[in-house]
């Protein structure tokens, strides 16, 4: 190995070697196997962040996150995943389930300055513009800086002045496992080494807006960061590019490509990168929703190399955007990892029309767009989505809307056949196990709740447009309330993860059965 400046920093790297490789799932690796199975969090703002942590109350109730292995997020919901896994204090901050019944309207109208949930309620916007008017952060890290002092500063984990980068849990990693950079003794770690989080965003390229610019999922672990799927891009204007393929540890990545070839251990000495990769910088990307009329140069920035056989590393300084771009439930990395059994949370903006006919693909509106998709719909937005067989839409919607009907919360267990998805790197030929709970309100559980209470949910199509819950559960993920962007009022976000932790509980007997051991005993949808 040539020599390389003191100034270096040793890291591992690994190189994608197929489906059910990921660096975690390696022999030697982890020092104890992760449990195969998988919570995933779709994307959607705040809306999103307040039913995840109310989600994650429900599960911690039950006792079944020491059941899973993975928390899979995207955009909103990494807004709670993330402080919930590495705040030193993220499991009081989580708080508890209160049922219908005890809800009162002056409970719902406050936030416990430590709660989870507050950050949701902060003026975002507000901290955004006085960023961009400052003039003294550079473009490509005002969404970073405003993410971070909104939705990690308040826990602990963000400080503008002073970035501190990211981990893997304390005795997680087994000896010799990872290279010099995650021994270092300023480092945000996640408080357990189970759940195992991911959390997704897109990578971009070229960065000129056009119908040519291709988008990649892009991931962020404990352990590493990086582009699965190796791929050899082509653009008229900007050529080829090979990209994708290898993960770099997180206190090495958004530096320079290393001048050396890797070594027989797997690492490689870089030039560091000119500040820590932070969690602000994470959950940033993850969340970037991307515009057709947004500067280029507003969205965030990492230096990103690939490996490669035939002339090196290149790094460049690639654009992110929200990882909703690509997948925005958050699943098909778990199919990716080929994990058999998948507890699937749709935060969505759309109620579930009954008058749907899942006979026939959905019309815009009737149902998250995100759904159909990946039966075999074909999407514009999603073009490379598909993994299960057609028929098993059906199935899981008319479940969904027998729920509906019965006023219970909308959750539907199925076994499916999993296809194979080259784009994807997803295996086919193998049956999942999959609880799909959707968002949507549940009138059973309005039932339960005080009159003072329930007075304020909306009762007909003809409410106020300026009702603060006149779209309770689906809040918009941009401008729910006038002159904001992400910002809830505390009854919003109080009422909403209270309905999904609640519902959580009411399923519990379905999640047991997918998170325990084997999954649930019935046979597949396999392809007509």
């Amino acid at each position: 190995m040539a020599d390389v400046s003191d100034e270096r920093v040793r890291v591992r790297v690994w190189t994608e070697t197929g489906p059910g490789r990921a660096p975690e799932q390696r022999a030697g690796v982890l020092a104890a196997p992760l449990p195969q199975t998988a919570v995933c969090f779709s994307g959607g703002g705040t809306r999103s962040m307040a039913a995840t942590v109310g989600q994650l109350r429900g599960l911690a109730a039950l006792g079944l996150l020491d059941r899973v292995g993975y928390l899979s997020c995207v955009s909103g919901s990494s807004w709670a995943v993330v402080p919930y896994l590495y705040a030193a204090d993220g499991g009081d901050r989580l708080g508890a389930v209160t049922g219908p019944e005890h809800l009162t309207r002056a409970g719902l109208d406050r936030l416990d300055a430590r709660s989870l949930l507050l950050p949701a309620t902060r003026r975002f916007r507000d901290t955004l513009e006085t960023l961009e008017a400052g003039g003294t952060v550079r473009p490509d890290e005002v969404w970073i800086r405003a993410i971070g002092e909104t939705f990690l500063e308040p826990c602990g984990l963000y400080d503008s002045a002073d970035p501190v980068g990211f981990g893997p849990a304390s005795g997680s990693v087994a000896p010799g496992a990872v290279g010099g950079a995650a021994a270092a003794s300023r480092c945000h770690r996640p408080q357990a080494a189970q759940p195992f989080p991911v959390v997704y965003s897109t990578l971009n390229w070229p960065k000129t807006r056009s119908t040519r610019q291709q988008r990649l999922p892009f991931e962020y672990t404990p352990l590493y960061v990086g582009a699965p799927q190796r791929r050899v891009l082509w653009d008229p204007q900007a050529g080829a590019r090979t990209v994708g393929g290898t993960f770099v540890e997180p206190l090495g990545f958004g530096g320079d490509a290393p001048e050396a070839d890797v070594d027989a251990d797997g690492r490689v000495a870089v030039p560091p990168p000119p500040r820590p990769f932070t969690l602000a910088d994470m959950i940033g990307a993850s969340s970037a929703v991307a515009t057709s009329d947004r500067d280029v140069r507003a969205y965030p920035h990492a230096s990103y190399w690939t490996l490669s056989a035939d002339g090196g590393p290149c790094a460049v300084n690639d654009l992110f955007t929200d990882g909703g771009d690509v997948d925005t439930l958050a699943l098909l990395g778990m199919l990716r990892r080929r994990i058999p059994a998948v507890v699937v949370f749709i935060n969505s903006v759309w109620p579930l029309a009954l008058d749907h006919d899942p006979r026939h693909w959905p019309q815009s509106g009737q149902i998250d767009p995100a759904v159909a998709p990946l039966f075999g719909q074909p999407s514009a937005r999603w073009p490379h989505n598909r993994v299960f067989p057609s028929p098993a839409y059906r199935e899981v919607v008319s479940a969904w809307q027998a729920a509906k009907r019965a006023g219970r919360p909308l959750v539907a267990s199925t076994r499916l056949w999993v296809d194979a998805n080259p784009w994807w790197g997803i295996e086919g030929g193998w049956e999942l196990s999959v609880c799909w709970v959707y968002n949507d309100r549940v009138a059973t559980w309005e039932a339960g709740l005080r009159d003072e209470v329930r007075r304020v949910l909306p009762s007909s199509a003809g409410e106020t447009p300026d009702a603060p819950l006149t779209r309770f559960p689906h809040y918009r993920t941009v401008g729910e309330n006038a002159g904001a962007l992400t910002r809830l009022m505390p009854i919003q976000a109080n009422l909403l993860a209270e309905l999904a932790g609640w519902g959580v509980l009411e399923a519990s007997d379905t999640l047991r059965a997918v998170l325990g051991p084997g999954g649930p005993r019935c046979p597949p949808t396999r392809p007509s």
